[in-house]
């Protein structure tokens, strides 16, 4: 009499992205660590047969949104109040391109984002001491030919290089292209974007995408949403920053892409966003730790850094705007001892524990000061061999930004 043989227990399969990736899975639901650490949806498959691990149904068909889903991923808060917080679809903090979402249901529930531990409420940084003449830069237009100040010279190829790259700025935040590099992935990722930034999206989404007839509607949203962050007062180092981002961002899509007749960029918004700039040099571009040649907290680093890119950016464009316009640049001496942006990878670090180990490589590489944005303009010891020993090495590891603002300073300046 042959034996009942027991029917073998099904042998666990590892997940489709760590099939694909050829990895050891955790088997861990409703996602294994390495989709959760990636910010990926993570889907077991059994046969022909493939589920999220939260029992949702088939995720490929995730992929499937029409532009109306794909509208609906941001809704911008306009209540006059850019301070509240929105949820969102949102980014990858590691990619920073769009991350998969759940299906919309009765009861939407916010987006899972990997779990990176940051907490921006308790920044440590030093205020600007000469903030005010960010604030009042617009005057030397009136006043240089009393103070003698030289207006600084740029070339029409010059110009055209940075507005090639300005423009491309709108475009990363549709299409799932990220974000500028100016705006670190990981300043919004373990809770609900601040309004400013969650509207922001919405609105140059809906510019860059907009249908015939809809002009008027977006023009005038985006105008009250710009006026009311001139006018709001943000609290705290991440609501700060998220504020002259978006006006920036608004700024950059509306010069370069207008929508008819009607402009919103003149000398007044150009006003506007230097206030803004001041107020966020006044809560401070640098950390502590940095003046002492230590490690900073990595929130504080991360909100410097996004602090010290956005203020690039904006004179870039403010340099952009004078010479369409026929008004003078002059050399920012006010940003002298601002620190040029930090290395790739440093940028992109996607846990503490990696970001850790890295900025501590940074700093012994650097024992001899980190590089200031002055040490790329032109001075006595331009081209002197001491001088093109640091710029090389900081040139070994700069991101895309750091590259494209030192052609501009060797453009102006020589190297």
């Amino acid at each position: 009499m042959m034996k009942n043989r027991k029917q073998p227990q099904p042998r666990k399969k590892a997940c489709q992205g760590c099939t694909t990736a050829k990895v050891r899975c955790d088997l861990e639901k409703p996602s294994c660590s390495r989709c959760r650490a990636r910010g990926k949806q993570c889907r077991y498959c059994w046969g022909s047969v493939c589920s999220d691990g939260l029992g949702l149904g088939d995720p490929a068909t995730l992929g499937n949104r029409s532009p109306l889903d794909e509208s609906l991923s941001f809704q911008p808060i306009l209540t006059g109040d850019s301070t509240a917080f929105a949820t969102a679809e949102f980014l990858s903090p590691i990619s920073g391109q769009a991350s998969e979402i759940l299906p919309i249901g009765p009861e939407p529930e916010a987006t899972p984002t990997v779990d990176t531990g940051l907490d921006f409420d308790n920044i440590d940084l030093v205020p600007m001491t000469d903030a005010e003449e960010i604030r009042d830069r617009w005057l030397r237009t009136y006043l240089f030919s009393a103070t003698g100040e030289v207006p600084k010279l740029f070339s029409l190829f010059t110009v055209q290089f940075v507005t090639c790259v300005l423009r491309s700025y709108p475009g990363r935040l549709i299409e799932n292209h990220g974000l500028p590099p100016f705006i670190h992935p990981l300043q919004l990722s373990n809770k609900p974007m601040p309004g400013t930034m969650a509207n922001c999206i919405s609105l140059v989404r809906m510019w860059m995408n907009r249908v015939a007839g809809s002009e008027g509607m977006i023009l005038s949203t985006v105008k009250q949403e710009m006026e009311t962050i001139s006018r709001g007062d943000a609290i705290g180092d991440l609501e700060i920053v998220c504020a002259f981002q978006a006006y920036l961002i608004y700024l950059i899509t509306a010069y370069f892409f207008p929508i008819g007749n009607t402009s919103l960029v003149d000398d007044s918004s150009l006003i506007t966003i230097q206030n803004l700039a001041f107020r966020t040099a006044k809560a401070g571009f640098t950390c502590k730790a940095e003046l002492s040649h230590m490690a900073p907290t990595w929130e504080s680093w991360i909100i410097a850094s996004s602090k010290r890119r956005t203020l690039l950016t904006m004179y870039l464009f403010t340099n952009v705007y004078n010479f369409d316009k026929g008004i003078p640049n002059f050399l920012s001496k006010e940003l002298g001892n601002t620190l040029a942006p930090e290395s790739k990878v440093l940028w992109e670090a996607s846990d503490r524990l990696s970001w850790t180990k890295e900025y501590n490589r940074y700093l012994s590489k650097w024992e001899d000061g980190l590089l200031q944005i002055s040490e790329l303009w032109q001075s006595p010891e331009t081209g002197s061999e001491a001088k093109r020993k640091r710029i090389e090495r900081w040139l070994q590891a700069t991101d895309e930004f750091g590259m494209m603002l030192f052609a501009v300073c060797a453009h102006i300046h020589g190297c």
